[in-house]
Order: structure tokens, then C-alpha cells, then sequence
């Protein structure tokens, strides 16, 4: 769980966020063009950590989907926005899947 010290510093993600097979009001963050299929924790921190950010995996739920246990990543802002990391993860997620 993310500590009170370091709020501000750290973002929350989740696998839904870059989900293609969901609408945006079930979770999706990105657009279809950048989203990608059945993406995982694993893959969000390894394209995280591919971009030079500090990406670590917990075991969480996500609270639109609670019955389902897919992790989530937390990764460290290093001066950047959510919705700048989430991109730019999106990208390279879909560059990996050959998008």
C-alpha cells in the first residue's frame, strides 16, 4: 500500500486502464487506438520500467471490478502527470503488441 509520505509521488494503475475490451465507463483511461488486449500488471511494469520510471507490483483490486484480482502497479511520477505516465505507457504497451 502506498504511504502517507509518499503520496503525492506516486501514481496507481491498473490493467483495466489500458483494457481494449472495455468502454471507457468501465475503467479504460485510453483511447482504443492505444489500448491493448488482456493487458496485465506484469506488462505495465515491465513497459513502466522500460520507460526509466520506478514500477513495483501489488496484489489490489480494482474497486469497478472488485471480484477480479488483476494487481495494480504503482510507479513513481518523477515530475510527470497520471494521465502523462498512463499515456505514455499505452504507448509502448501497443508497441510491444505490434500494433
Amino acid at each position: 500500500m502506498i504511504q502517507r509520505e509518499n503520496k503525492g509521488k506516486r501514481v496507481v494503475l491498473y490493467p483495466h486502464y489500458f483494457d481494449s475490451r472495455l468502454p471507457r465507463s468501465k475503467g479504460r483511461r485510453v483511447p482504443v487506438e492505444l489500448a491493448v488486449k488482456s493487458p496485465t500488471a506484469e506488462r505495465i511494469a515491465d513497459a513502466a520500467r522500460s520507460l526509466g520510471l520506478d514500477a513495483y507490483i501489488e496484489d489490489a483490486r480494482y474497486p469497478r471490478a472488485w471480484w477480479v484480482s488483476p494487481g495494480r502497479v504503482v510507479v513513481e511520477k518523477k515530475g510527470l502527470s497520471k494521465t502523462e505516465i498512463i499515456r505514455m505507457i499505452a504507448s509502448k504497451l501497443s508497441e510491444r503488441q505490434g500494433k
